[in-house]
């Protein structure tokens, strides 16, 4: 994964602040991975990129680990800002073990648009909908990335983690958050 997710519109601007962080948890995990140390998840990677500019839509990643998420389960992401979280476009699921995928979201109101710099993190809340013949759906996610643009389609915020897991969703415990 090269860090920069599909794009549907817009420059394609790379810039050297995320590539240095990339290279930083890289080089952290090689040297954990030689001295035999392992760690459940890594602290999140965020903040807004270059100027505040007003945020209008999002790449969302996910990657899964060994349980899947359903197609009949949804995702349902907010970005936590200064002013109270504020819910984007909710996600479907149909995420197989061991997969990544990418889904390109506006706010939940299409006409919202948040400041980048008002952004302090992200939620995530998996609900669940069982098939009469299934209980509640339980998704091992171990990695997650938020893309933002601005509403001129400039790349403006970034927010990542990943562990293994970064979180075990279930029917019980199904909330995940995080500061960036």
């Amino acid at each position: 994964m090269s860090g920069y997710p599909p794009r549907t519109k817009g420059p394609d601007i790379r810039l050297p602040r995320l590539r240095a962080r990339a290279a930083a948890l890289l080089l952290a995990s090689t040297l954990l991975s030689a001295l035999g140390i392992t760690a459940a998840a890594t602290p999140a990677s965020a903040g807004p990129i270059g100027s505040c500019a007003n945020l209008g839509s999002f790449t969302l990643m996910f990657r899964t680990g060994g349980d899947d998420l359903r197609g009949n389960s949804e995702v349902i992401p907010l970005l936590r800002t200064t002013f109270g979280d504020v819910e984007l476009q909710h996600v479907w699921g149909g995420f197989g073990n061991n997969s990544t995928h990418y889904r390109t979201v506006t706010f939940f109101n299409p006409n919202w648009t948040v400041n980048s710099c008002t952004v302090t993190g992200v939620k995530l809340r998996m609900i669940s909908h069982p098939e009469w013949h299934e209980g509640p759906d339980n998704w091992n996610m171990d990695g997650f990335a938020l893309y933002g643009y601005s509403t001129t389609g400039s790349y403006k915020y970034y927010l990542s983690a990943s562990g293994t897991p970064v979180k075990r969703f279930t029917g019980s415990d199904q909330w995940w958050s995080t500061l960036g």
